[in-house]
This record gives structure tokens, sequence and C-alpha cells, in this order.
């Protein structure tokens, strides 16, 4: 799953760059945008992998409510808990407690960004 952290974040960050061209005619603008949305992204990856984080949800709150990226954070964390679903479907329900809780922070995240 690291890997494809790696091409999102690196096609998001083409996408910003494609959309912020358009918009401004600077290229410290758009250095500047590319580097924001970078942490921001970041920010999703690092609260994925650490769910008990204090700003765990928040990071994803952060990014998820801006509509031109909630589709993207959206299908991350469903892509996310389908493969913790999977470890736990695999395990006969003894999987490791952090896949449990990264399943119950998921769960929280979604209906999180779906009911605002």
């Amino acid at each position: 799953m690291r890997n494809h952290s790696a091409y999102l974040l690196a096609g998001l960050l083409a996408a910003q760059g494609v959309a912020a061209g358009q918009l401004y005619g600077s290229a410290e603008m758009q250095d500047r945008d590319a580097m924001l949305l970078g942490r921001r992204v970041q920010a999703v990856r690092e609260a994925i992998q650490n769910p008990e984080s204090p700003r765990a949800l928040e990071a994803i709150i952060d990014l998820g409510h801006d509509q031109r990226y909630y589709v993207m954070v959206r299908g991350w964390l469903a892509y996310q808990l389908q493969g913790d679903m999977s470890i736990v479907d695999a395990s006969r329900g003894q999987a490791p407690e952090h896949v449990s809780t990264r399943i119950r922070f998921l769960n929280r995240a979604i209906r999180a960004l779906d009911l605002e």
C-alpha cells in the first residue's frame, strides 16, 4: 500500500500543478500550492498509519472537506478499509489489534466525510 500512496501523491501534485498553472502565472505560487497540498496528503497518510494520533481525524477532514479532493480521500480510506477487512477475514477474526483499531478509525473518518 505504501507504493500506492507515493503514486497517489505524485498524481495529486501533478494535477495540482496543472490546475494551478491555469489559475496562477507564477511558478513560485504553483510550487507553494503543490507543497501545501503535499503536506496535507502526507498528514492523511500519517493519520491512516497512526489512527490513535490526536489530530488524525482532523487531518483527514481537512483535506476531505475540500471538494477538489473529497473523492480521492474517500476512495483512499475505502481502499485501506477494504484491505484491512481482508486481513480480518484471512485471519479468521484474529487480526492484530492495530488493524482493528484502524478499521474503527477508518469507519469514523468515512462517516465524518460523508455526513458533513
